[in-house]
């Protein structure tokens, strides 16, 4: 046996090629989102024009300069005010908190793509990590969203429920080609 034989699985597993593919696009996107969120959350700080209710005027010339019409430019100011009025003290820090642990668990489930991909042997049982990871930082955002303003429950819990859907269905994938690739070399092991 050569090394490269103790590191990858001896068998093709069309799953972990599957599962690896759709892990890395997904990871990727949900890192940018959670990059996107941290982002707001900063920005979006006390202190703030936006928290001292400072009058904001929605000029047709800034407007047009920045590409959008005065509507789209309300609605935008209406967006921050949104988040101000709906926004518990602490759902700000415990936003950040799951964002950014949201964006590394997302990395370390592209890394785990990857390695699915190039059939390492330690990949699926990383994948099952990574991935109920992302449930459980799912299901912390959910919860934390829920006990905010109605306004900030409407922007975040179908976008918390659809990625938790999309993560729950990648760590059963994990889970179930996991198992039947222990099972598979069980009986591969008993018939040799």
């Amino acid at each position: 046996m050569n090394g490269t034989s103790l590191t990858r699985h001896p068998t093709n597993l069309a799953w972990t090629t599957g599962l690896g593919i759709i892990a890395v696009l997904f990871g990727t996107l949900f890192a940018a989102t959670q990059g996107n969120e941290l982002l707001a959350q900063a920005v979006i700080a006390p202190g703030t024009a936006a928290s001292r209710n400072v009058p904001v005027e929605c000029r047709e010339d800034e407007a047009q300069e920045e590409g959008v019409s005065v509507a789209e430019c309300e609605l935008m100011v209406a967006n921050v005010r949104i988040m101000m009025a709906s926004r518990p003290a602490w759902f700000r820090r415990a936003q950040m908190g799951l964002s950014f642990a949201g964006a590394l668990v997302a990395f370390g489930s592209i890394l785990v793509g990857v390695a699915l991909v190039d059939a390492r042997r330690w990949a699926s049982a990383a994948a099952v990590a990574a991935f109920a990871a992302l449930v459980a930082l799912d299901a912390a955002g959910f919860a934390a969203a829920l006990y905010t303003g109605p306004l900030l429950r409407a922007v975040y819990l179908w976008n918390i429920l659809l990625w938790f859907s999309i993560h729950l269905c990648l760590t059963a994938g994990a889970v179930a080609g996991r198992q039947a690739s222990l099972t598979r070399l069980e009986t591969d092991s008993v018939t040799a």
